[in-house]
């Protein structure tokens, strides 16, 4: 009797630790996505394996050493934004995506299979890819940063609740429509013709993120010309009057018309007042600003200034639709450049340029680790042309049938050096500075000492993308061991809008025998007027290291490659979590 009590109690006991458990699970997801988390296969490779990156140096283009380095990265996009997670933490301004939108019609490979309409696990797997990535993406965004994702129906509605859990429902800006067809639209819906797909925007901090105002072109509406056509441009009229803003007794004084007449603010039984008080009535009146019409007055609104005399630039918010660039014209432009179709589903660069440009600052890093084509870098690049910026762009991409090489690489090239269109036509290069990178593997041990000098004979690209320095200044070896190295580059800095650039070196110590480090910091003393980082290697912690190089005054100190593994381990731990 006693046994099978004690049975009872036990299966009481294992029945409330089960009801905890449930409690536990629904307290965790109220509202939202929930999917199974399908394995990746690149994801558990850095189980094995840390990613590093290592130059190309034969695809390298330099036309202007006082300008950034810009950079394409080719491995698959998880391990290309572990390493950026290293690189470029916290200095990314925008981020734009074109993932693919999973038809299931071959868009979309997992694990090395395409994933068809059929498939069970379709949006799971799907889910699973771009939740990850996202997550790492996230990390890379300046407070002010913003992020826009392409997006067709068939993940529309799982990807708007992916970002609101990742970057958070309150930083959600706009659910841009982009109408991508030409004519009548296409016939992917047996009820509606659909001839459109949407761009998700989301800020870090939505309430640091600023989208730049349109600029508008042309004056139309302002009809009027006089005397200040030259410098304030065209006008129209507008009364003085007003019968929407607040009634205010200090707006309602009489005002004198020409022909002796006293006009009041107020007209046919309502009671108004002027927009202007007397005091700004009389500078108008004085600077020309005012004119009187058939028993009216009116102000003038000139085109290119206020109504202060300052000098403008007439802007509006933009609309959410976007109507002027079309999937057909993307791929009319990149058949311009390589004279025959080369890829499918390219977004038109225009598109991607006014999306880059929504962001103010002129000197923004941009990065898209979906590149495709390249066309975000040939965006950019046209942009920085146009309005004298110095942005810099990231592409990511894998080689699948040799597009990094042939595709992407090549269109930035032709971009950047000039081509002959399918005209015949010689288009004219932007110039500008290319680094071509590409995903290695370093193996894990168990010895971990081992494993950081290895790692730290591999991360010299991994430093010189952190720091934008990728001229080769200086090599020193103690026979065959590699001792220093120095670099240089470009640093922009930017303050209140404008911008500086500085040059800019790196020293990286590669050995545990310190002596040759005295060398290598009277080296970096040498370069004045510049900004200057030392990478030294030690199997020591950060804090231990530091003390002994604060002597180094001028010089900023990093302890490598503890720093990159702690990195890696954090972001590998967080997707083991799921």
């Amino acid at each position: 009797m006693s046994s099978n009590t004690n049975s009872q109690q036990e299966l009481f006991a294992r029945i409330k630790e089960l009801e905890e458990e449930m409690k536990k699970l629904k307290s965790r997801k109220k509202y939202g996505l929930v999917w199974e988390d399908k394995p990746e296969d690149v994801v558990l490779q850095c189980e094995k394996q840390i990613p590093v990156l290592k130059e190309i140096k034969n695809r390298k283009i330099v036309t202007d050493n006082t300008r950034p380095t810009n950079l394409l990265i080719e491995g698959d996009n998880y391990h290309a934004l572990s390493v950026l997670n290293y690189t470029h933490k916290g200095k990314i301004d925008v981020i734009y995506i074109d993932p693919p939108y999973n038809t299931g019609n071959k868009d979309f490979i997992y694990n090395d299979d395409y994933v068809d309409r059929e498939d069970s696990f379709r949006h799971s797997k799907w889910l699973s890819f771009i939740e990850k990535r996202l997550r790492l993406a996230k990390d890379l965004l300046k407070d002010s940063g913003a992020i826009f994702i392409s997006i067709d129906d068939n993940e529309q509605a799982q990807l708007k609740l992916l970002c609101d859990s990742i970057l958070g429902e309150h930083n959600f800006i706009a659910n841009l429509i982009w109408e991508n067809k030409e004519g009548g639209g296409g016939s992917d819906s047996a009820h509606f013709k659909i001839k459109h797909e949407y761009i998700l925007v989301y800020g870090l901090k939505k309430d640091l993120v600023v989208i730049k105002n349109l600029k508008i072109e042309n004056d139309n509406g302002y009809t009027f010309e006089d005397n200040y056509l030259e410098i304030r441009g065209r006008y129209k009229l507008i009364k003085l009057n007003s019968f929407s803003i607040q009634y205010s007794k200090s707006l309602d004084y009489p005002i004198i018309l020409p022909n002796g007449e006293t006009k009041m603010p107020s007209e046919d039984g309502k009671k108004g007042c002027w927009r202007w008080s007397e005091n700004k009535f009389l500078w108008g009146l004085e600077n020309d600003f005012i004119v009187f019409k058939n028993g009216n007055v009116y102000t003038k609104q000139y085109f290119n200034c206020d109504n202060e005399g300052n000098l403008i630039e007439r802007s509006k918010t933009p609309i959410a639709v976007i109507s002027s660039y079309s999937s057909t014209m993307a791929t009319k432009q990149l058949e311009n450049i390589f004279k025959s179709k080369v890829f499918n589903y390219s977004k038109p660069y225009l598109l991607i340029k006014d999306l880059v440009d929504f962001h103010q600052d002129k000197n923004s890093v941009v990065l898209d680790f979906m590149a495709g084509s390249g066309t975000t870098g040939h965006a950019v690049m046209e942009l920085n042309k146009e309005d004298g910026g110095n942005r810099q762009y990231i592409l990511c991409t894998n080689n699948e049938n040799n597009i990094c090489e042939e595709v992407t690489y090549e269109r930035l090239k032709r971009v950047i050096k000039g081509y002959t269109n399918k005209k015949g036509e010689n288009i004219e290069g932007f110039g500008g500075n290319l680094e071509y990178l590409k995903c290695e593997y370093i193996d894990k041990t168990r010895h971990s000492d081992n494993m950081k000098m290895r790692l730290m004979r591999a991360c010299s690209e991994m430093l010189c993308l952190k720091e934008n320095t990728f001229n080769l200044e200086k090599e020193v070896k103690d026979g065959d061991t590699l001792m220093y190295r120095i670099y240089s580059g470009i640093k922009v800095i930017s303050q209140e809008g404008d911008s500086t650039t500085v040059k800019h070196y790196m020293g990286v110590y590669y050995d545990l025998d310190d002596s040759y480090l005295e060398d290598m910091r009277s080296e970096l003393k040498q370069y004045e007027d510049s900004h200057k980082t030392a990478y030294i290697f030690s199997l020591r912690s950060v804090s231990d290291f530091i003390d002994d190089y604060r002597k180094w005054k001028g010089i900023h100190i990093e302890e490598v490659p503890e720093k990159i593994l702690e990195i890696y381990e954090t972001i590998y731990k967080r997707n083991n979590r799921r």
